[in-house]
């Protein structure tokens, strides 16, 4: 009696638990089908220009200062196909540094273009693997006090550069990535402004502001 009663009870389970799988498996699958995406996120940047001779420890210190900083920004992303997607993306770096009451510095880097978009699905649908080639609008601007002259030095370039990064859905609607990037530009013209005039500076290659840097983000995205 104890074994039809298990057999009756297993018969019954059964569709039910084959339902049940179907409908998480369609969830899943929706998650991975999301056409749009919107995404903030922020980290550590790291610019990678060549110093040159660093003659004290203090001069040392001052560099290694001046080439970290934040990196934040944010992205829309449209996925017409499952795999492929474009986007714009908005990127900022910002970095401080000051080397005793000599000089300061204070220099924002900007990022603004156009994404294409890998997403590779991994097993679990849940989890991807995203891939973006970047192409943009990059102004810098950075706030110089040599002493007690203070100067502005804005340009403007473009850039390019890669991403890739991990996403992790905890729902339909929201998502965690964990992603590197690098960006690649030069500013070979420069406005400098003072209070009292502003002037064109041409530079050449060798003189020339290096915006290259990486980064490493947390970000958060809604769908």
């Amino acid at each position: 009696m104890k074994r039809i009663t298990i057999i009756l009870l297993l018969l019954t389970y059964l569709p039910c638990m084959h339902l049940y799988a179907q409908e998480t498996a369609k969830k899943e699958l929706q998650l991975a089908d999301s056409k749009w995406k919107f995404g903030v996120n922020g980290g550590y940047g790291q610019r990678v220009f060549r110093a040159g001779r660093i003659g004290t420890a203090e001069r040392e210190r001052y560099i290694k200062d001046f080439k970290s900083g934040i990196s934040y920004g944010g992205e829309v992303a449209y996925f017409p196909w499952r795999k492929v997607g474009f986007g714009v993306k908005y990127d900022r770096y910002q970095s401080k540094a000051s080397q005793e009451n000599e000089l300061t510095e204070d220099v924002a880097i900007q990022f603004l273009g156009g994404e294409i978009i890998h997403k590779a699905v991994m097993k679990n649908p849940r989890n991807a693997v995203l891939t973006s080639l970047l192409l943009g609008y990059q102004p810098y601007r950075n706030h110089t006090q040599a002493g007690d002259d203070q100067f502005t030095f804005n340009g403007k370039t473009m850039g390019w550069g890669v991403s890739v990064g991990f996403e992790h859905r905890f729902s339909q609607k929201f998502a965690l990535n964990l992603t590197g990037s690098a960006m690649m530009g030069a500013v070979y013209r420069l406005q400098r402004k003072t209070d009292f005039n502003t002037e064109t500076l041409h530079l050449s290659k060798d003189d020339s502001v290096d915006l290259s840097r990486f980064s490493f983000s947390v970000g958060f995205s809604f769908f």
